[in-house]
């Protein structure tokens, strides 16, 4: 009884949320004659969400569990003293010299003519900071671990890091834990301005001149580098600290130069503005091409209610690109039997004419066939598939009738395989914010259940990215893609078909992006129910022997430092939060 009881105590507290008495309890009960593996590992549990105790963690990650984090789990960087191996250059804000670091390492000789490479050392680093970055004790000492870890053949030419900010007492905050190189994500929250550092003989064979101290030139003069396409190195711990707040007026200045930088790169940018909500981020728009057509098409099975909203959503975004794009609706009814279902189509049908057609199909429900019927009868050069219980609710002013066009501009782009949208729940938290390949064995969707205004990940998700893969149930792809790869599998009926469509596209070199202001509220499957599905367990098996080893390697879409079994971007090592 001596561990009986104290173990059963701890239990008890813990399943009412009291994890301070909870970690006392079964601290003790580990003292006991007989040691008690679960009291040990509920122990462990009860005293880290004891340290966190009162935190919501709804809106992801929050201080308490990033100090926790700190103290428990980051990776611990080399020793600060250690001597450096490798030649890097500092230029510190105000100084007019680039100080060498190592040892053995002058000033960086700077020629007259700086586009006149030859007195330039053959190797080494420039290593730039931002005028409020401070780098860690031990970073480069760990960058140069990090670098000794990579082939020959795989070192990079720029190297950026995750960072986080120090608030007005000193204290860690406001972690960033970036992705690896994904180009939209970098054009919305250009990461290299904190921390960066630029392998010298690369500057030196490209011919650039060194950058320069302002922060406006300076930004030039990166897009310029990345214009000559570096091999890009991903360092996934936080290396520096950042100090105070970014304000406004820094991306005002520089949007001119990225939207400059994105049209000399081939991209049909007609804006890049300030983020409206976010102070060092930007929002792109890109252009919509006259002379295409949008077919949009539709599963549904009864529930004449849902349907009526997205028929009224998709009226209303079909009007707003009038000028630009014509749009077609095929209704796929997969034996629905209310009469209610058969009068709404048959209103819809005269009230948009020869703009919308019903296809009858009476077979068992596969979600790969209908949409591979319907795109056989479609007419448009670009196909949306969308589900029935997807609207965009008049009454929500973030979600905006232009969504369609900015649907068709981002599938219209070379290199852009699928557009997807932002979803949300009816309670207004996300849904949808890109598919995370790879999460919880197969795939995930990214910050589902955080409110849409969270800030994780630097608010990634307000802002401009690519993903592995987006989700089916509002998923716009160029016709021409489509039949290229024959449909969707129809062995998939249900589960995985999206993902699978977009790992098959991720394979020809295509990438599937979100623009933020495509925001849309999805019901997710209230015409069916998706929970008692048979198909799922057979679903899984599939992906897994198609994709294994695809869904088994790191993507660049999702930060390294982040747990792939949590869609909420917590960093490895907080996998017990609830």
């Amino acid at each position: 009884m001596e561990l009986e009881t104290p173990l059963l105590a701890g239990r008890l507290f813990g399943s009412q949320g009291h994890w301070p008495e909870a970690a006392l309890w079964l601290s003790n009960a580990q003292l006991g004659p007989t040691p008690d593996s679960s009291a040990e590992k509920l122990a462990w549990l009860a005293q880290n969400l004891a340290a966190l105790e009162g935190e919501e963690q709804r809106r992801g990650l929050q201080e308490q569990s990033y100090v926790h984090w700190i103290r428990q789990a980051e990776p611990r960087l080399e020793d600060p003293l250690r001597p450096l191996n490798q030649e890097w250059w500092l230029r510190n804000p105000g100084q007019a010299q680039w100080v060498g670091l190592h040892a053995a390492c002058g000033p960086l000789p700077v020629p007259q003519d700086q586009r006149d490479p030859h007195v330039w050392p053959t190797q080494g680093w420039l290593v730039l900071l931002a005028a409020d970055a401070r780098l860690r004790r031990g970073a480069l000492q760990s960058l140069e671990r990090w670098l000794s870890a990579l082939p020959p053949e795989g070192l990079p030419d720029l190297i950026y890091a995750d960072e986080d900010r120090l608030d007005a007492e000193g204290r860690r905050q406001d972690p960033w834990f970036k992705p690896d190189w994904v180009e939209e994500s970098f054009w919305s929250t250009p990461w290299l301005e904190g921390f960066s550092c630029w392998n010298l003989a690369w500057l030196r064979h490209g011919e650039l001149s060194l950058p320069p101290e302002d922060p406006t030139g300076r930004f030039r003069w990166m897009l310029q580098a990345l214009e000559l396409e570096p091999r890009v190195g991903h360092m996934p711990e936080i290396l520096v600290h950042r100090q105070g707040e970014p304000t406004p007026h820094e991306t005002s200045a520089r949007s001119p130069l990225l939207r400059a930088h994105l049209q000399r790169r081939g991209e049909a940018v007609e804006a890049v503005e300030s983020h409206p909500e976010l102070p060092d981020a930007y929002q792109l728009r890109w252009s919509l091409p006259a002379g295409h057509h949008c077919s949009v098409i539709i599963p549904t099975r009864d529930r004449a209610d849902l349907l009526a909203d997205c028929l009224h959503t998709v009226e209303r975004a079909r009007a707003a690109v009038a000028d630009r794009l014509v749009v077609e609706v095929l209704v796929v009814d997969n034996g629905s039997q209310e009469e209610d279902t058969a009068a709404l189509l048959q209103q819809w049908q005269q009230r948009l004419g020869p703009a919308l057609r019903v296809l009858r199909r009476e077979e068992p429900f596969n979600w790969s066939c209908l949409n591979n019927a319907a795109a056989a009868e479609a007419r448009g050069d670009l196909l949306l598939f969308l589900n029935n219980d997807v609207e965009c609710r008049p009454d929500d002013a973030r979600q905006n009738d232009g969504w369609l066009g900015w649907m068709a501009a981002q599938a219209l782009r070379e290199r852009v395989g699928c557009s997807g949208a932002l979803l949300l729940y009816e309670d207004g938290t996300l849904q949808h914010g890109g598919v995370v390949v790879g999460m919880h064995g197969v795939a995930d969707h990214a910050y589902r259940y955080l409110p849409l205004d969270h800030g994780v990940h630097r608010g990634r998700s307000r802002c401009h990215t690519a993903w592995g893969a987006v989700t089916g149930g509002c998923l716009m792809v160029r016709r021409d893609l489509f039949d290229r790869l024959g449909g969707f599998d129809e062995g998939l009926p249900v589960e995985g078909n999206d993902v699978d469509f977009c790992l098959r596209l991720g394979q020809l070199g295509y990438r599937h992006v979100i623009d933020p202001r495509v925001l849309l509220s999805h019901y997710e499957s209230q015409s069916r129910n998706a929970h008692a599905s048979p198909t799922a367990d057979d679903a899984y098996r599939r992906m897994r022997g198609r994709w294994l080893a695809r869904l088994g390697r790191a993507e660049p879409w999702w930060p390294p430092s982040c747990s792939r079994d949590h869609p909420d971007g917590r960093p490895n090592g907080l996998d017990f939060l609830v």
